[in-house]
């Protein structure tokens, strides 16, 4: 229907342009008859080619003009014998009109046809072709040519000039191919069919662009986005269903599969000529995880600047909330100095923000070349790394209440250079930054990471690179700028009282991280850690008095590196606990469900979306402290509650707390390095959303009333 109003409305907006001639030119195309010979042997099959060059804009159609327009068609008049094959159709390209999804062609067009002339013919062979087409831009205009091309018979077949014959050479190579693979196709209970090609053996990686045109109008609909998903295993194509008026399914769906693939060359154009079969066995499910909404795939230079946007937003995200008290006495310590000293400090701060990055970037490499697969915070799902880092709040918070000094004599253990003055303590607090700042990630750095984790060694450094660059810039833009410097307060004894304060959010951040512990190890480890920050504490306190050089002394000395040592003999001790990772809200780690939550399974989020209902997910895990506050400001509240209930969703969360491989393949499917992530699978949707990572109640609300 809508063709053939597409039809009537050019007719009524204009008339039909008609020329005679061996080049026939309109407003909107130029079309021209062509040979791959200038001289024709009796019998002998040759190519010619109607060439059409359209203008700006402008489309015409191919075999299967999509949800309006008409192909282009050729009528022949040729000498008795003679035999004109069909229309050779190039790949078509996908055209969107204001919605109105077309299969067409734009630019320079060749439409290939097969002549062969008699086998007495002599003297010379005349071909006449009626050519007639639909142009469209905001609106259609039928186009109609006759044109004619004598060729002179000879005994031998004579090829055309090399301009000519690179015009044919180029046409071939648009024209698709036989599909190497077996190809099938199952109904959902709604009709709409799922196409799959068997391509075993595919990069997902380097396949991009992927789109099947069906050959005929009907069977399948036109549609604007196809989320085509590409693994090892082959392609598979959720379709919807066509208008065309039909009390059986069709045995078989014939169509051109268009992709791009990513070579050593560049990028190429592939198609493949496609007839899947019914397989009455394959009755379609939800979609994989591949073909989510918002898991494209990143250029390089998208990812590079993600990377950076990303850092940038860190240093706002609660996940770095540690780090904010070493900045804030950073900031204080350069009230006052000179600027050469100012620029030094910030320089050294993204130095040591850099190099972390950079020596992060060379573990990710390690790992993945060894293990296969890295992903974002991954060290703290060790509950040793966790450990080691409630110490280090724990220090640093007794360096900034003034405990102890650096230059005493104590000798820190390690955290001491992030205390010092001058470029070593700007370079190392940059270090800790890093340190402290990966258990969550930002947004835009969640596709900056998945792209940067799926690449070779170099991208994966300059994208982790650009992250840090962004975590930096804020502090090195202060020592860099004047203008800014003046807006800082002048120095004062309200230094040590700030300095002093900044003590409570790093022990704060140290209790959070025995929190983190107890989720991966049990209660046992609150007491390892709580007594080896005693031990680390009576360390610092023997160190704190005597003369040095006495015999005193060094029994002092040798005391608190015992105490010290026995503190990080918990290692050892936590290592050999088996993990038992705990919900994020901290419940049990048994159980089927706990606080309204299932824990998540790819089989139960499977099983719910296809029975149509809605579905939440939320991968989340201890140590992300933007997890934890997306889940009590949005997830928890009693708003958000009553819109799960109301709607029915089930709700699952997948706690990431300590290793789990399901998660793991779920995150990398989806392109994405670490948590939070949040997907929404609306009732009856093939295919889920992944929602941003930062969360309100009132969108988690707005997006379970929606109306799909």
């Amino acid at each position: 229907m809508l063709r053939l109003l597409a039809l009537l409305l050019a007719v009524c907006l204009a008339g039909p342009a008609i020329a005679q001639s061996s080049v026939v030119k309109t407003d909107n195309v130029r079309t021209e008859l062509l040979a791959e010979v200038s001289q024709v042997k009796p019998g002998e099959p040759f190519w010619v080619a109607l060439r059409q060059t359209i203008k700006p804009h402008w489309h015409t159609y191919w075999k299967n003009p999509g949800d309006s327009g008409l192909p282009t068609e050729i009528a022949w008049t040729l000498p008795a014998g003679a035999k004109a094959d069909p229309i050779v159709w190039p790949a078509p390209t996908l055209i969107d009109v204001s919605g109105v999804i077309n299969y067409g062609f734009q630019d320079d067009i060749l439409l290939l046809v097969r002549i062969t002339p008699p086998a007495d013919v002599t003297g010379t062979l005349a071909l006449k072709a009626d050519a007639n087409w639909l142009v469209c831009d905001d609106v259609c205009i039928p186009e109609e040519g006759k044109l004619a091309l004598d060729l002179p018979v000879g005994a031998a077949a004579t090829p055309a000039d090399a301009a000519t014959r690179a015009l044919f050479d180029k046409a071939r190579r648009a024209v698709p191919v036989e599909s190497p693979w077996p190809a099938r196709f199952g109904l959902a209970k709604s009709g709409d069919p799922t196409l799959l090609v068997d391509a075993k053996g595919l990069k997902p990686g380097t396949i991009r662009d992927v789109y099947f045109f069906p050959a005929e109008w009907g069977p399948v609909a036109s549609m604007a986005k196809q989320s085509a998903s590409v693994t090892a295993e082959g392609i598979r194509i959720p379709l919807k269903k066509g208008d065309a008026k039909a009390t059986t399914a069709p045995a078989s769906i014939a169509g051109t599969l268009v992709l791009t693939e990513k070579t050593g060359d560049g990028e190429q154009r592939q198609a493949f000529d496609v007839v899947a079969k019914l397989d009455p066995a394959f009755v379609p499910g939800p979609a994989p995880l591949a073909a989510v909404d918002g898991s494209e795939s990143l250029t390089l230079v998208q990812a590079l600047l993600f990377a950076l946007l990303g850092g940038l937003i860190l240093n706002l995200m609660p996940c770095v909330f540690p780090v904010l008290a070493m900045k804030a006495a950073a900031f204080a310590r350069l009230a006052g100095h000179e600027r050469s000293a100012m620029r030094r400090d910030g320089l050294a701060y993204t130095a040591g923000v850099l190099v972390a990055f950079g020596a992060m970037a060379a573990v990710v490499i390690a790992i993945r070349a060894s293990l296969g697969e890295v992903n974002w915070g991954f060290q703290f799902q060790s509950p040793i790394f966790s450990l080691l880092v409630a110490y280090l709040f724990f220090v640093v918070g007794l360096n900034l209440a003034g405990v102890f000094e650096v230059g005493s004599r104590f000798v820190g253990v390690g955290q001491g250079l992030t205390a010092r003055n001058g470029t070593t303590g700007a370079f190392f607090t940059g270090v800790l930054a890093v340190v402290v700042a990966t258990p969550c990630t930002a947004p835009f750095m969640a596709a900056a990471l998945g792209f940067a984790l799926a690449q070779p060694a170099p991208q994966t450094l300059a994208v982790l690179l650009a992250m840090g660059f962004g975590l930096a810039l804020p502090y090195l833009a202060l020592s860099m700028t004047p203008a800014l410097q003046r807006l800082m307060p002048r120095p004062g004894p309200w230094m040590d009282r700030m300095r002093q304060f900044l003590a409570f959010p790093m022990w704060a951040s140290a209790v959070w991280m025995i929190w983190v512990l107890t989720q991966q190890t049990g209660p046992d480890g609150v007491i390892y850690a709580l007594g080896g920050m005693i031990l680390i504490a009576f360390a610092i306190w023997l160190l704190r008095f005597g003369s040095a050089g006495t015999l005193g002394a060094w029994l002092r000395r040798g005391l608190a590196a015992s105490a010290v040592l026995l503190a990080l003999a918990a290692v050892f001790k936590l290592q050999d606990s088996p993990a038992t990772a705990a919900s994020a809200s901290g419940g049990p780690s048994s159980g089927v469900s706990f606080d309204g939550w299932e824990r998540f399974s790819r089989a139960r989020m499977t099983e719910a979306a296809a029975a149509g209902k809605p579905v939440f997910v939320d991968f989340t895990a201890a140590w992300c402290i933007t997890c934890l506050v997306n889940e009590r400001v949005a997830l928890e509240t009693p708003g958000a509650r009553r819109a799960f209930e109301q709607t029915g969703t089930v709700k699952l969360k997948g706690d990431w707390t300590n290793r789990d491989p399901e998660i793991t393949s779920v995150l990398k499917e989806l392109g994405r390095a670490g948590v939070p992530l949040y997907l929404y699978w609306a009732p009856g949707a093939e295919r889920p959303k992944i929602l941003p990572q930062v969360l309100t109640e009132a969108a988690i609300v707005s997006e379970l009333q929606a109306k799909r």
